[in-house]
């Protein structure tokens, strides 16, 4: 293969990782190979992640029903995303990046030592997994929910239902959990016990809720369109929906994530006039009562779904500014034709000190209770907040497909 694209940008090429056991238990080898060739598809992939994680058209326009109908009704997401969910993970690049066609919209200089730790990654022994203590909530693809040990022990599932239940969070005493939910014909917000019993709609409207996250006072978080025709509020409720509140602000609201001393939420949030594929996401950081609004990045491309560190002193989330498209950098990354490429970074809380973990592809990520490590995903992938000690948390059978994981007690 090539080592560059026709852009003259390095090629990515999705491949297994290292011991990957496969997604079909008694599978063999070769069989398990094949299906990941099968399920490699690119364009697949960038399609339902973009499309089903990033709504971004008008409701009532014919591009946003074509997103809801198309995607959400006709698709059937549970074993594609649950299969190709783990690809971005995977991506292998080759060549080295040489100058674009075009040069792109805002360009980001080459990370200097002190500001990223990619170097870091491999330095020192990775991550020993059998030690680490808590339990890790995911989803595979949006096919159902899951818990773990953080060791990878006792993995067990959660919901059974027949539609896509996905994007789970702890609460921060560790009994229950709220996730994502389309069982009931749009997007819900749902919670239940830890064991998986106890499910029950927390949002109860028939507008798109999602997102779900958890106050520190034990509320539920998530961004709620109510009676907006574009973008979304930010919402709060016991954890039985009653005592719905609505954040009064006029800003969009995303992915929130309460602070742990309960004062503060960051969010992702689509900058003025941006829309459809091009939504400019940047973090964002207000009061709990909507007030005090700060933007914490400003990078080329987007930044999304924040994390707040357990002490409340940093915030990671996930960046596209290591896409060849946003940076001139000699180790910027692309995916060839699925998408930006997307990687963790941390900040901290007043938006200073942004630094790369790693240039492994990530998404989704969250800290471990006691703040020593983050967890991303997809697949199960931990580090350190300096960037060292990358390693994969193994997991037979789900652990390739796992989205989503947030890191609870």
């Amino acid at each position: 293969m090539p080592g560059t694209d026709r852009l003259g940008r390095p090629r990515c090429i999705a491949r297994p990782p290292s011991g990957w056991t496969g997604g079909r238990p008694g599978a063999t080898a070769d069989q398990d190979r094949q299906s990941w060739e099968q399920w490699s598809s690119p364009h697949l992939h960038w399609l339902i992640m973009r499309r089903a994680l990033n709504p971004g058209t008008p409701r009532g326009s014919s591009s946003y029903q074509g997103r809801k109908d198309g995607l959400m009704g006709r698709l059937n997401l549970r074993p594609a995303l649950a299969l190709v969910g783990s690809l971005a993970m995977l991506l292998s690049c080759r060549g080295q990046a040489t100058a674009h066609r075009s040069a792109p919209k805002h360009v980001l200089p080459a990370p200097t030592p002190a500001s990223s730790s990619t170097a870091g990654a491999a330095i020192g022994s990775p991550i020993d997994v059998s030690v680490l203590t808590g339990r890790i909530t995911f989803s595979s693809g949006t096919d159902d929910v899951w818990v773990v040990n953080a060791n990878g022990s006792g993995l067990r599932r959660l919901t059974t239902n027949r539609h896509d239940d996905f994007d789970p969070a702890w609460s921060p005493d560790g009994t229950k959990i709220a996730f994502r939910s389309m069982r009931d014909g749009n997007n819900e917000v749902y919670v239940m016990n830890a064991n998986g019993s106890g499910q029950h709609d927390v949002s109860r409207d028939p507008a798109d809720d999602w997102g779900p996250a958890w106050t520190s006072s034990g509320k539920v978080l998530w961004n709620c369109a109510r009676d907006l025709g574009f973008g979304f509020h930010g919402c709060t409720a016991n954890a039985d929906g009653s005592g719905l509140h609505v954040i009064p602000n006029d800003v969009y609201v995303e992915y929130p994530s309460g602070s742990p001393d309960g004062t503060r939420i960051a969010f992702m949030s689509q900058q003025p006039g941006a829309h459809g594929n091009d939504p400019n996401y940047d973090i964002f950081v207000m009061n709990v009562d909507g007030s005090g609004l700060r933007q914490l990045t400003d990078a080329p491309g987007e930044d999304g779904f924040p994390s707040w560190s357990p002490d409340g002193r940093k915030i990671a989330y996930s960046t596209t500014r290591d896409d060849c498209s946003n940076s001139t950098s000699p180790d910027c990354r692309v995916t060839g034709d699925i998408g930006p490429y997307q990687t963790i970074y941390v900040m901290n809380a007043d938006g200073s000190g942004q630094h790369r973990l790693s240039l492994q592809m990530g998404m989704f990520v969250d800290w471990s209770p006691d703040g020593q490590y983050l967890v991303f995903s997809p697949g199960l992938q931990v580090i350190r907040p300096d960037g060292t000690g990358l390693a994969p948390i193994p997991i037979t059978g789900t652990g390739s497909d796992a989205q989503f994981a947030d890191w609870g007690r």
